[in-house]
């Protein structure tokens, strides 16, 4: 089965967004990952839940195992993410190789499991067609599974 039998998600921004843009398109598309745009529609990149927090938070924080030790110094904080915030999306967003709409569930698990991803995005004649998370991929194999 290919994959524009499958639910995808409008999740983009274009290249001009902010962080905070992109904060708010990941929040309401309920995706872990959303596609940045070119001026035509083409995929850029990705930008995730992960580069959001690694955008928000110190970036020391992922060279830590404890930080029980730590408490929250809300004004740094805060400053850090009134600087993050207008940065454009695009110099945040990592490259990836899009899925197509033609290719099959298996080649998709397959991505999924070797780029580390958890939504990737998938175009139609080069242009974007939506996001495809692996919840969405395994969902519709499951309910596949349950038909008679």
């Amino acid at each position: 089965m290919p994959l524009h039998d499958l639910p995808l998600v409008n999740a983009s921004v274009p290249r001009s967004a902010s962080l905070a843009e992109a904060a708010a398109t990941l929040f309401d598309a309920q995706v872990p990952a959303l596609a940045v745009l070119d001026d035509e529609g083409r995929v850029l990149g990705v930008f995730s839940e992960a580069d959001l927090l690694k955008a928000v938070f110190p970036g020391y924080l992922a060279d830590l195992r404890h930080t029980a030790f730590l408490r929250d110094d809300e004004p740094s904080l805060d400053l850090l993410a009134q600087r993050a915030r207008d940065n454009p999306v695009d110099q945040l967003a990592r490259p990836v190789e899009p899925l197509d709409l033609g290719d099959s569930q298996i080649h998709a698990a397959e991505r999924f499991m070797h780029t580390g991803e958890e939504a990737l995005p998938v175009t139609d004649g080069g242009r974007f067609a939506g996001m495809l998370s692996i919840a969405a991929l395994c969902h519709a194999r499951l309910v596949r599974a349950e038909e008679p």
